[in-house]
């Protein structure tokens, strides 16, 4: 299908053009008008030599097309950067660029997290070029950065991004560029390009004046309407309806039909963990209720869900945390599992499911289903008689004042949040609530109630990679910039998911990025040991130990603060709410960098009890 799209793109765009290739338009000149022209603005660049020929035209005003080439430190950190740049708003792309072998297999795992958390993103790797993999063949010779000469990172990359191609020739060049980038615009995926050393600056076919864009999934009609009446007879019967919102809502652009669809329904929603922010949460027009978090969400929210009879889940992702503490693959005769439960409506990539397979279309678009609803719901028999259908109970975030954690006693999960939410977030409108970036573990579920803007809480949660928060952290800065957006930064990380990227530290400074990064010192992976044996948190003689492989040894020795300055930035450490009180006065004014004359980062260091446990994630616990 892929090789067909680009003969007939190829045939289409260049064959029937008057306008022979000249040599002002280049290989490397279309790939970064293409690049531009879909919503790339940066490209997190870590340069090789197999990729400097074009790397170099980032650097050059007549050639980047206005590209701005960011140089991270390391591949990791660099695809992280550009996956959170890509999750920010509608229209920004994330690009991430290195060379072949040593750089690209360095960054296949980040790349994978993207792909399996439907980032769009361009990966672009510098290869040998093809007289190289010639030599290879017939001489045996073992080129740098090669593992032999059978195309293995191309093999690597096409099974974790949704289209692999190889840049070797200028004739065909423009049409696989284009089959990419139009596919990374469809899918909101992960697209590779392979660009073989000593063909960027080869002439090329001009840029068709057509710009690139996204391809609307092909639906059925008859299946539409189909689903659409499908989904309608529940509303209808329905006395408590709950629509769940999910990340695809806001990967494909969905917020404005889904929030109006809201509006018709007049139905309460809450979102999936990874479909938080899908919209601001600080809207009145819309019923928000909250993230659905399993066991881990508001007990008012775990009641909603429980009494709903229609639960209309839109974009939403299915993980296992999605349910979390509630239902289970493994055989336990005791677990509970009503949800999700036969009345449940699932639509998403592509497909919808009413019930437990009992209805399926599998041709059917969201973007297509939410028009169709709309117009049911516009209709003259598209009265809900049920509706505006109950809501939560309460506020859907009831994060306690800082007066129930006394100023002296050691810092808490649950104290840093109060603290940080009534003296820092509290009092920000949606347009300038500052950006959350939370770290895989606690640091994400912790913190799931702290109300966020729209596209205002940013995490890696399906694949669940621990060190995202901090790598992301300059991608999504850069990307509200692109966005026109105006909000400062709070990453919010682990001990050891922060010594895993932590020279990202340098790209913030280099940036001038007025970012507040606070690192949970608990000295432990905490998340793991509660996966493995949440016992272990119970503060009994008898309770069990922490498993050693859970341990961050190198926590007792590390001096924030010093390291914070080392890269250019701010420090400070607290172990008391006192101290974090102080703290957070003095972050109300962004830290000037003395040797740059830019703002930089300020890190806190938030010294933890090990033992200690966010309040939603006690119910694992089983204390004696």
């Amino acid at each position: 299908m892929i090789t067909q799209f680009v003969n007939d793109h190829f045939d289409r765009e260049y064959r029937t053009q008057a306008v022979a290739p000249v040599a002002s338009q280049t290989v490397a000149t279309y790939l970064n008008t293409r690049l531009k022209q879909i919503g790339v603005s940066h490209v997190f660049c870590i340069p090789g030599d197999y990729l400097a020929e074009w790397a170099a035209t980032l650097d050059d005003p007549a050639q980047n097309a206005g590209l701005v080439r960011i140089h991270p430190n390391n591949e990791m950190c660099a695809t992280y950067a550009a996956d959170g740049y890509g999750r920010v708003a509608n229209g920004v792309i994330g690009c991430v660029a290195f060379t072949y072998g040593a750089g690209g297999i360095n960054a296949a795992q980040a790349v994978a997290g993207a792909y399996a958390e439907y980032s769009p993103l361009v990966v672009i790797n510098g290869s040998p070029s093809v007289a190289q993999f010639n030599s290879q063949r017939d001489q045996g010779v073992l080129y740098h950065h090669m593992l032999n000469g059978s195309h293995t990172d191309q093999r690597i990359f096409a099974e974790i991004t949704e289209i692999a191609v190889r840049i070797d020739n200028p004739a065909t060049a423009p049409a696989l560029i284009d089959a990419a980038l139009q596919t990374c615009l469809t899918t909101s995926r992960p697209v590779y390009i392979e660009l073989a050393s000593q063909t960027a600056h080869m002439a090329c076919a001009p840029v068709p004046q057509r710009r690139l864009s996204a391809s609307r999934i092909p639906s059925s009609p008859a299946s539409v309407a189909e689903a659409c009446a499908a989904v309608m007879a529940h509303l209808k019967a329905a006395e408590r309806v709950v629509i769940i919102g999910g990340a695809e809502i806001a990967r494909f652009g969905l917020q404005k039909p889904f929030a109006e669809l809201l509006r018709r329904i007049d139905a309460p929603y809450a979102t999936s963990p990874l479909g938080k922010s899908v919209l601001s949460e600080l809207r009145t027009d819309v019923r928000f209720a909250g993230v659905y978090f399993g066991r881990s969400s508001s007990p008012a929210l775990q009641q909603l869900l429980e009494a709903a009879d229609c639960v209309l889940a839109l974009g939403v992702q299915d993980t296992d945390f999605n349910y979390l503490g509630v239902v289970t693959p493994d055989y336990n005769p005791a677990a509970k599992t009503t949800l999700p439960g036969p009345d449940r409506i699932q639509a998403r990539n592509g497909a919808v499911l009413v019930g437990r397979s009992s209805a399926y279309w599998g041709d059917v678009g969201l973007a297509d289903l939410i028009a169709a609803l709309l117009d049911a719901l516009a209709a003259a028999d598209g009265t809900l008689a049920h509706a505006p259908f109950p809501g939560i109970e309460g506020p859907p975030s009831d994060i306690p004042p800082t007066s129930q954690y006394p100023a002296g006693d050691p810092i808490t999960f649950d104290s840093f949040k109060s603290y940080l939410h009534h003296e820092f977030l509290k009092g920000h409108d949606a347009d300038h609530c500052p950006q959350i970036i939370a770290d895989s573990g606690f640091s994400f579920l912790s913190n799931i109630d702290l109300q966020c803007g729209e596209g205002g809480y940013i995490a890696q949660l399906a694949w669940a990679a621990i060190g995202y928060g901090v790598g992301a952290t300059p991608g999504v800065v850069l990307a509200n910039e692109v966005a026109g957006r105006t909000r400062r930064t709070v990453t919010i990380t682990g001990d050891g998911a922060f010594a895993e990227t932590l020279n990202a530290l340098g790209t913030i400074a280099q940036l001038g990025q007025d970012v507040l990064i606070f690192v949970m010192d608990n000295r432990v992976f905490a998340v793991e040991q509660w996966l493995i044996n949440a016992d272990a948190f119970c503060d009994t003689a008898d309770a069990p130990p922490f498993v050693p492989l859970t341990a961050v040894p190198q926590g007792a020795i590390w001096d924030y603060v010093k390291l914070a300055e080392g890269f250019g930035g701010r420090g400070f450490a607290v172990a008391s709410n006192a101290q974090l009180s102080s703290v957070l006065g003095e972050l109300k004014t962004p830290c000037i960098n003395t040797m740059t004359g830019k703002p930089t980062f300020t890190l806190i260091a938030v010294r933890l009890p090990a033992k200690c446990l966010p309040g939603n994630a006690a119910w694992k616990m089983k204390c004696g």
